[in-house]
């Protein structure tokens, strides 16, 4: 919602702005069917890490985009955001699978995805606050930026790796 109202402000059609909403969508589902398969390979907190790597990546260039409105940039943040950002999601439910396996995953699951579900609700709740206070969407991405690094490092303190290891990670895990 803010994002597109952001593309808007610094100078896209609307239309344009709803368009790469929805191919942020649309590039999301090769994304996350490519970064599943790549999870079986390399682990789990590898693709976790990629997929924050994305959502950093879409934030800086949302970031730069306010003084450069170009189209390559425009179509960079939708790949960053949908490719790798949503592909993350490809792992949501083998992580604590692999962690929690067991009589109570299904309320171990379903506590994790109610706490996704309030994050993604206080998301924009919180980036209009910020925006409200700083007449600035960048305060924002800069704590979505801030927030996906500690994502990425949450997943390798839970360390689903050393839980279960991936099919392409048993020939590493024989030789530790």
């Amino acid at each position: 919602m803010h994002q597109t109202k952001y593309l808007i402000e610094i100078s896209f059609s609307p239309s344009i702005a709803a368009w790469a909403l929805g191919m942020v969508s649309l590039v999301a589902v090769p994304g996350q069917i490519a970064l599943g398969h790549l999870s079986d390979r390399i682990g789990r907190e590898w693709v976790w890490m990629i997929g924050n790597a994305g959502f950093i990546l879409c934030c800086l260039t949302l970031i730069l985009l306010r003084d450069h409105p170009t189209t390559v940039l425009l179509y960079l943040m939708v790949l960053a955001q949908g490719t790798l950002g949503y592909g993350l999601t490809s792992v949501m439910g083998a992580i604590p699978a692999e962690i929690f396996e067991g009589r109570y995953y299904g309320s171990i699951f379903g506590s994790v995805m109610l706490a996704a579900i309030l994050g993604g609700a206080a998301g924009p709740w919180l980036t209009g606050r910020l925006h409200d206070h700083f007449g600035s969407y960048a305060p924002a991405f800069w704590v979505s930026i801030c927030l996906s690094f500690v994502s990425a490092a949450a997943i390798w303190l839970a360390a689903p790796r050393k839980v279960r290891v991936v099919a392409g990670q048993m020939n590493s895990a024989a030789a530790d």
